[in-house]
């Protein structure tokens, strides 16, 4: 009877032997998210050849986009459109990590030209902005336009650009939440596994 009632009593109140596994899972936890890297913001356009109302005297021969961060190889695409909504650009798109080219066609008239992007950040949600430049000393601004937030429109006869397939991501500061929390859990097992062992052998002896 008293080892029973010593048993009941053990179990209700754990003292030190049952606190320090739990502050070891809740230690595990608070590691986990300490330790997990601050979430960031989607990649940013950081700068643009030619720049945002870059007046030339002659016609770029390409468009290059630099980003914030490496991209995702999906879903990019540049569209330079004059105020007649007619694509200048010239073959495909060329993804180096954070910077985007995108060959124009020789020759561009005088005129003011919408560079319209969009890309997907390095955190799998697509992005996309748009930016103005003239060619030419008798180029006038504001013929053209801002699309907004909208993707780049197709030109009439051609193929609507296929929508880019964001990854599904998992935030870091979970991921490290739960193995933190995993590692306390199995720690805590492992104590009570101990625990019943060091009670057998002594009820054994």
């Amino acid at each position: 009877m008293a080892r029973e009632s010593l048993r009941i009593s053990s179990w209700r109140n754990p003292g030190l032997s049952g606190a320090i596994p739990l502050a070891v899972v809740v230690l595990c936890l608070a590691f986990g998210l300490v330790a997990a890297p601050p979430a960031s913001a989607h990649d940013q356009l950081v700068s643009s050849t030619p720049s945002t109302g870059e007046r030339l005297s002659a016609p770029p021969s390409g468009i290059e986009l630099k980003f914030s961060a490496p991209l995702l190889t999906i879903g990019h695409e540049v569209r330079v459109v004059d105020a007649a909504s007619n694509n200048w650009v010239q073959g495909d798109s060329v993804l180096d990590r954070g910077t985007l080219t995108q060959p124009l066609a020789a020759d561009l008239p005088t005129g003011e030209y919408q560079v319209r992007w969009r890309v997907v950040s390095s955190d799998g949600h697509p992005i996309n902005g748009s930016y103005t430049f003239l060619v030419g000393a008798d180029a006038t601004a504001g013929a053209i336009a801002a699309p907004g937030n909208a993707a780049p429109d197709a030109p009439a006869g051609s193929a609507e650009p296929k929508e880019a397939t964001a990854a599904v991501r998992i935030p870091e500061w979970l991921i490290a939440a739960a193995l933190g929390a995993v590692a306390g859990l199995a720690l805590y097992l492992g104590w009570g596994v101990f625990q019943r062992r060091r009670r057998s052998g002594t009820r054994g002896e």
